[in-house]
């Protein structure tokens, strides 16, 4: 048996040498496997450095090695993933949980009273996060999570079990065809594909591992995202808001057709790193 540190230093190494990630992010990288193959929090390691660790914790970190060092993302090795500080199941069925996208869920919060008792929709839910996160936030609401993989809205409603909430369901759908006519909510969300066929970013070896419907989009990335919006004021109510996550270089081209499809009061909104990821317009009434 060896300790903490050892094994820290060994994944760190091991990361460094066969990924090419720089020490910054092999450190966070060795902290998110050793929580997870000793199953501890991360203030056990400040005092702990010192401790051997079992042999079959030995062997699950060099199991998790063995397939990170292929490029599969930590999220689907681990089957699961933090999101707005909660954990959430996650497979290869279900895009895994960007920073970003916790924006959505700030911008919700700045915006709505707790209390309120909002008809919201997650549309194209993948795991669920964005919608599950909002039911424990606003617990007089309903929550609608729908997705056009049926494996995705499995990851979704093991979710939904997982965190035990009971004002969320889910609904298989392509965008909003699997919806009634005269069904109106409060606020949408989506975070849709929005990556242009043949983008730099799609050699990236990990992202091969997510699905790529829920990547990539036609007519530049802007095909998903022009639907929605099209079809968005059909089922929002007077004044109901659509809130779009998209690409950085999207964000004009996004505000500019909201504008032309019975929206105003249209905003765009910064991510940590003071890029414009999501859009947002309420419903003119007609």
């Amino acid at each position: 048996m060896s300790s903490v540190s050892y094994h820290k230093k060994r994944i760190e190494e091991c990361l460094k040498k066969n990924i090419q990630i720089n020490s910054r992010e092999a450190k966070i990288e060795a902290d998110y496997i050793l929580k997870f193959a000793l199953k501890k929090p991360s203030s056990f390691f400040i005092s702990n450095q010192k401790t051997n660790i079992e042999k079959t914790q030995e062997e699950l970190i060099s199991s998790i090695l063995k397939k990170r060092i292929k490029r599969e993302p930590l999220a689907y090795i681990f089957k699961e993933w933090d999101f707005y500080g909660e954990t959430f199941y996650l497979d290869k069925n279900s895009l895994i949980p960007r920073q970003d996208t916790e924006l959505m869920v700030d911008l919700v919060l700045s915006q709505f009273d707790k209390k309120s008792k909002l008809n919201i929709l997650d549309l194209g839910t993948g795991s669920g996060v964005i919608g599950i996160t909002l039911s424990k936030f606003f617990p007089n609401s309903i929550i609608t999570i729908s997705d056009i993989s049926p494996k995705a809205l499995k990851v979704a409603n093991k979710n939904i079990k997982k965190h035990k909430v009971s004002n969320v369901h889910s609904i298989e759908s392509n965008w909003f065809v699997g919806f009634k006519e005269k069904e109106f909510f409060d606020l949408i969300l989506t975070n849709p594909p929005y990556i242009a066929k043949g983008d730099v970013h799609l050699t990236n070896l990990e992202i091969n591992y997510e699905p790529s419907n829920a990547l990539v989009s036609a007519n530049n990335g802007f095909s998903d995202i022009f639907k929605i919006i099209d079809s968005a004021p059909n089922f929002l109510k007077p004044k109901g808001k659509l809130f779009i996550e998209h690409g950085y270089t999207q964000a004009n081209k996004v505000k500019n057709y909201l504008q032309k499809k019975y929206f105003d009061t249209i905003k765009q909104h910064r991510d940590i790193n003071h890029k414009i990821r999501v859009t947002s317009g309420s419903k003119i009434k007609v």
